[in-house]
């Protein structure tokens, strides 16, 4: 995926990959290494179902033995620091989760 893919995620928030850094208009948000990688994951695979088991191997790698419920906390907090301006990320009940421009509120 190239810059130019993930400028523009929402209406103000931008993924330098360079950097590793999101913004959300100006305002730099402070995220983990795995929540970029989340993210970047989210946006590469916009509209698209994922479920918590494809989400674990992209971001975690296929020989991770951790419970399928971490990437739940992991979108939790990625969430939470993306605030009601970017509230992409939506679940799909039984399945995982969907990154899609809305409003999910």
């Amino acid at each position: 995926v190239t810059e130019k893919e993930l400028r523009k995620l929402c209406k103000a928030e931008l993924i330098d990959l360079l950097a590793q850094k999101v913004f959300i208009g100006q305002k730099e948000i402070t995220v983990t290494p795995k929540e970029f990688a989340l993210l970047v994951y989210f946006v590469q695979n916009s509209r698209v179902v994922l479920t918590r088991e494809m989400i674990l191997d992209a971001v975690w790698g296929y020989d991770y033995d951790g419970d399928v419920r971490t990437v739940d906390t992991l979108v939790k907090q990625l969430r939470k620091k993306m605030t009601r301006e970017c509230p992409y990320i939506r679940s799909v009940y039984g399945v995982g989760y969907c990154f899609e421009e809305g409003d999910y509120e």
